[in-house]
């Protein structure tokens, strides 16, 4: 809610960069980390870090593509949000069952790291705001060395940053307030961030069945790593969905030419009024087929569809919101991202009490003695 609107205030990069290096610099603790109050803190540290790319990232595509031109650009970047997550949980199941787990945020240490210093050389800032407040400067200090008088230099920066003005009051009065504005009194971030939060609570409940499923002893009695690859079914899924996803973008384009080339965020939506039910269908698939008797495969390929629903509506949602708010969506999709990860916190509480001795167990089996 702090960084979204700092990006648009003070540029991308800044907030990029600097919300990275807090991520990669607290992997370092929970490395060392020898108690879980340190665990639980350097993460919430982390979990300001991380957040940038969540809600930056559709601001970041508004900057760069024209609103008709984005989805493939969104495409790609709602891959790396449903695909990315559960193929994490692939590799690191088998990192942590072989090499322990404080290699785990070595490792993640590294991945990072390595990010930082591509996004510290390599990336360019794309605020179109910053880039022309920087060609100002860059042309007041010119004619500055040309003997042309200060007063001339000032009115010349002023008509090229657009009138903005770096004071204290815009950046606490308007920019940080916004993404709670847009959250609170308006009709299109509050629908996106009720639904999209109770779709993600739903997907953090449903992380949470895998251990008891595949895990447990009563289940399928699978270790940590073998537990880890069940994920691919979603993963597989939301891979699939987004094979399809020129179709969703052929019928934006031609509800967008029948009203005049000018943008129709709502004809974004259209995919996912049929991905919305492949959720309870994929859910209904597991729960029925999540018993010891019946071969592992079938829940597997039930989580797929819903790998494919989570796909198609999260990304029909972050693409309403981008194409209804463009300059300020980072900002808005802020306000959506709030609500989503605060349910996807809670949700995974109600599975507590019924799965803490199986998941106990699989901790135990992937921490060792010293856990």
């Amino acid at each position: 809610m702090l960084l979204a609107p700092l990006s648009e205030y003070y540029g991308r990069n800044p907030v990029y960069i600097g919300s990275w290096f807090v991520l990669v610099m607290f992997q370092i603790p929970l490395a060392l980390a020898h108690n879980m109050p340190t665990v639980i803190v350097c993460r919430l540290i982390q979990g300001f870090g991380g957040s940038a790319p969540l809600t930056n990232t559709g601001g970041s595509i508004s900057d760069v593509w024209e609103r008709n031109e984005s989805g493939n650009a969104m495409m790609v970047y709602g891959l790396s949000s449903t695909f990315s997550p559960p193929m994490a949980l692939v590799i690191t199941g088998y990192l942590v069952l072989n090499e322990g787990w404080r290699n785990l945020f070595w490792a993640l240490m590294g991945i990072t790291g390595g990010i930082l210093i591509i996004m510290t050389f390599l990336l360019p800032e794309t605020r179109h705001s910053t880039i022309l407040e920087k060609k100002a400067k860059a042309v007041r200090k010119t004619l500055v060395k040309e003997g042309v008088s200060h007063e001339a230099t000032d009115r010349i920066s002023d008509s090229h940053s657009m009138g903005s003005k770096r004071s204290i009051h815009v950046l606490f009065a308007v920019n940080l307030t916004r993404p709670f504005r847009f959250l609170f009194t308006e009709e299109i971030t509050m629908a996106a961030a009720a639904y999209n939060g109770f779709i993600y609570g739903v997907v953090y409940l449903f992380n949470e069945s895998f251990p008891l499923v595949f895990g447990s002893q009563e289940g399928h009695g699978f270790n940590v790593g073998q537990t880890g690859l069940t994920f691919l079914g979603i993963a597989v899924g939301a891979l699939v969905a987004a094979c399809f996803y020129p179709l969703q973008e052929r019928y934006y384009l031609r509800r967008v030419a029948e009203n005049g080339g000018k943008g129709v965020p709502e004809a974004r939506m259209g995919q996912a009024r049929f991905g919305a039910l492949l959720l309870p269908i994929s859910l209904f698939w597991f729960a029925w087929t999540s018993y010891r008797s019946i071969h592992w495969i079938v829940p597997i390929v039930g989580s797929s569809l819903f790998g494919a629903g989570i796909y198609i509506v999260i990304l029909g949602v972050l693409n309403y919101v981008v194409d209804s708010y463009q300059t300020y969506s980072a900002s808005a999709l802020a306000g959506v991202i709030l609500v989503r990860n605060v349910v996807g916190c809670i949700f995974p509480l109600f599975a507590v009490s019924s799965s803490s001795a199986s998941c106990s167990d699989l901790k135990s089996r992937a921490l060792g003695p010293s856990g």
